[in-house]
């Protein structure tokens, strides 16, 4: 490899190492910023735990790949003593160099993946963020691999390998492997979810209560939330019933402030529709509008399903719900498939004892607890008609319609967009006709945002698969999306070649004079003018039918 080639693969190494620091950085701020009653232990430790995590993560990665062939050769010494330098900002050659990377292996053989990636599977709010953290992983093992200019088929061997292990380690399939203290790789306890909320029934119950926010920090945090909520992808009507909620509730408060008399007023919701609609986000995002208003303490929000409220014995459920509902005092209690409370049978003890117990909290606690329940439409309508304590004390309910083909496009570019991929004309189009096509088909088990996130992921490990035997790494070999690296679960690449190849068309409404506008293929993802008004904008998605 010349100096011109090197000096290329350590700048692209330093910045794959720089975006993994910002990842791991942001989410740990993130997580004590939002979240702090979900982390375990001291929340003001967790940014500097997450830093620990990421130098891990990249030694793991060096170690893992550089062990493959049983070399080390000079351009992977180059690699780690700039690797070496960006994290502990020290400069060594020579013997130095070797007695460092020496400690490196040494740290990486007591490291597990599984422990280093645990905080993006523990944590719901950064379940989001796995696919930027298995982007990065398989970046930097790429740049290694082919640091010295080829790739070695034990390397190869080894990038096949390790992307193996990092997916089951973001994605276990047995949710007890996520029970592990960070920095341990299994554990025995209960199901993930439970463990989750009895971690946060612990920090609920004996954390010290926060400080009273002033009106000034309420006030712009009640404008972040709504910030949020504006930023999200489609989800029109839901927008617009979070926000006259909002208003209403800012409006029996301002009467409250001037001594006028207020109406009664439920916190409680139901949220329907299919999987991946968003429902959870939307909660934590109502649980910090109700912070901020004032109308509820906190707005800090306690995430269950059926295993968190319901117990193995007889007489053990009913406490087990008050001591959830405890944790949830002050802020929002979100119990996803909350019909699963109720078996169809009726003959489910367990499951009426929690609903008894559940309804009398949220009556008695009804100015200081808000419930959401979430789940399918059919199921939750049932389950509500039939309980008239639930429909007495639910007033709001909001349907979670599902993703349209050019929601799921903007959904799959914004992760581009986060994991540093660019998107091209054919790209997008391929995409496009593959999510129309699982639209028109779908059934109640439609994915939505998950459909997106395994296309996502499917797209990606197609890109590496494209590029594992390719010696001169450039740019645009990491980060540009080709037509035949795109894939969408539920339709294969001849279905998809096929569907380009129907005659179709395509249309996006002109923001000028809102008429549909007919674009060609390859203006998606550039700006078009419409040849009606003149106006002039970004063709990102389109709607697809048939001429």
């Amino acid at each position: 490899m010349n100096d011109k080639d090197d000096a290329r693969v350590i700048g692209l190494l330093r910045r794959v190492i720089r975006d993994c620091g910002k990842l791991y950085n942001h989410c740990g701020q993130w997580m004590v910023r939002r979240y702090p009653t979900l982390i375990e232990g001291n929340p003001n430790q967790f940014v500097e735990l997450m830093d620990d995590l990421h130098r891990g993560l990249l030694v793991k990665v060096y170690v893992t790949i550089v062990r493959a062939d049983d070399r080390w050769t000079s351009a992977e010494k180059r690699v780690a003593a700039a690797m070496i330098e960006h994290l502990w900002g020290e400069q060594l050659q020579g013997g130095q160099l070797r007695e460092a990377a020496t400690g490196l292996f040494e740290q990486a053989d007591q490291l597990s993946w599984e422990s280093l990636v645990a905080p993006f599977v523990r944590y719901a709010p950064l379940a989001d963020s796995k696919a930027q953290v298995e982007t990065i992983v398989m970046r930097l093992a790429n740049l290694v691999a082919k640091c010295d200019g080829q790739t070695m088929p034990e390397e190869s061997v080894a990038l096949h390998t390790l992307q193996r292990d990092i997916d089951m380690a973001l994605h276990p399939a047995d949710p007890k492997s996520t029970l592990a203290p960070i920095g341990n790789a299994s554990s025995e306890g209960p199901s993930a979810v439970a463990y989750q909320h009895e971690q946060q029934q612990a920090s609920a119950v004996t954390g010290k209560a926060a400080e009273p926010e002033c009106p000034a920090d309420r006030e712009r945090r009640l404008q972040a939330a709504m910030k949020e909520l504006e930023s999200l992808i489609g989800l029109q009507s839901v927008k617009d019933r979070v926000r006259s909620y909002a208003n209403f509730l800012r409006l029996q408060q301002q009467r409250k402030d001037a001594g006028l008399a207020t109406m009664p007023i439920s916190l409680h919701m139901a949220f329907i529709g299919n999987p991946g609609t968003g429902k959870t986000t939307v909660a934590r995002i109502v649980g910090q509008i109700l912070g901020g208003l004032g109308t509820l303490p906190s707005g800090h929000v306690i995430e269950t399903d059926r295993s968190g409220l319901v117990a193995e014995y007889a007489g053990q459920t009913a406490p087990k719900t008050n001591k959830l509902c405890d944790s949830a005092k002050g802020g929002v209690l979100f119990i996803d498939e909350a019909y699963s409370l109720v078996d169809a049978s009726g003959d489910d003890a367990y499951g009426r004892e929690a609903i008894q117990a559940l309804l009398k909290r949220m009556e008695d606690d009804r100015e200081s607890m808000a419930v959401i329940l979430a789940g399918y439409s059919d199921e939750m309508d049932k389950m509500i008609r039939s309980n008239p304590g639930l429909s007495s004390r639910i007033n709001t309910k909001i349907d979670f319609e599902d993703y349209t083909p050019s929601d799921l496009g903007r959904i799959f570019e914004g992760m581009c967009e986060q994991n540093q991929y660019q998107l091209p004309s054919e790209a997008r189009h391929r995409l496009l006709v593959g999510f129309q096509q699982v639209y028109e088909h779908r059934d109640r088990h439609f994915g939505n945002g998950r459909l997106v996130r395994n296309a996502f992921e499917d797209t990606i490990r197609r890109l590496a698969d494209r590029i594992a035997e390719v010696s001169q790494l450039t740019e645009s070999l990491l980060t540009v999306l080709l037509a035949n690296d795109v894939s969408v679960p539920g339709v294969t690449s001849r279905q998809l070649d096929s569907l380009i190849a129907k005659p179709h068309v395509l249309r996006i409404q002109c923001n000028g004079c809102q008429r549909k506008v007919r674009i060609m293929p390859e203006s998606l993802g550039i700006r078009v003018r419409c040849k009606k008004c003149e106006h002039i904008q970004l063709a990102d998605w389109a709607d697809v039918a048939e001429k």
